[in-house]
């Protein structure tokens, strides 16, 4: 099996907390750490297709035991990214361009259909333009910067009062916002100054459309805002929006 890179990836470190409340915990905590640590391994294409993924020697690589590697397994094969094969070895499915082209276009139909809803039913705008605030008070292209973009396009999802369209979307948010954290760390390194601007610059119209509940203009930036994204993780450079 290919050794995973865990140089820009912390690896968990060890919880001793009494009691069966705190080992659960530590598990699903671990878990969690893993399943990111594995999703980015692939995305990015460390991890490449058809990559075996042993329990016993990730557990060993990452200084975890193989339950929370098992459970990240479970998770991330419902994200599609890794897969079972009837001898009941996990491999890794990849991630490549027309995966890309495959998870813009599902995002895009699951947003856009938000941003028609909310304009039809008139929706509360104020958290759309609360959450844009954000991200223009971060100020840099900071890991947390990733954190409010996702939550900007949740409250997009939330315009349409549907909570089933929300699940939808919720069930390829960690595949999504693994592709940002790439796409913004590959354009920080190349372009540090000009990569905050550029994601306010294509987040600001967007906000103003809906704001004039235009969802025909609304679709259309947002089609355009995918498109940046989409350069960002490629490392092409792009037009500001």
């Amino acid at each position: 099996m290919t050794s995973l890179n865990l140089g820009r990836h912390a690896t968990p470190s060890p919880v001793l907390a009494p009691g069966q409340h705190a080992v659960k915990l530590d598990r699903s905590v671990y878990s969690g750490r893993v399943a990111s640590i594995l999703r980015e391994a692939i995305i990015e294409g460390e991890l490449t297709a058809e990559a075996p993924l042993v329990e016993a020697r990730l557990a060993e690589q990452l200084s975890v035991s193989r339950g929370p590697v098992r459970n990240a397994l479970q998770v991330l094969e419902g994200e599609g990214l890794v897969r079972t094969r009837p001898n009941g070895r996990t491999v890794v499915v990849g991630f490549d361009a027309a995966d890309l082209e495959d998870l813009t276009g599902v995002r895009y139909e699951l947003e856009a259909a938000a941003i028609r809803r909310g304009v039809e039913r008139r929706a509360d705008i104020a958290p759309v333009q609360e959450a844009f605030a954000a991200i223009e008070r971060e100020g840099a292209s900071t890991q947390r910067l990733v954190d409010l973009d996702i939550d900007f396009h949740l409250r997009l999802l939330e315009l349409s009062g549907s909570r089933f369209l929300t699940q939808a979307w919720l069930a390829i948010a960690p595949v999504i916002h693994t592709v940002i954290t790439i796409g913004n760390r590959r354009l920080a390194e190349r372009e540090p100054e000009q990569n905050f601007a550029r994601i306010v610059d294509a987040h600001r119209p967007l906000v103003a459309a809906i704001a004039r509940y235009d969802a025909r203009r609304a679709t259309a930036l947002l089609a355009k805002q995918f498109d940046v994204t989409t350069s960002m993780f490629s490392g092409r450079t792009v037009e500001r929006a």
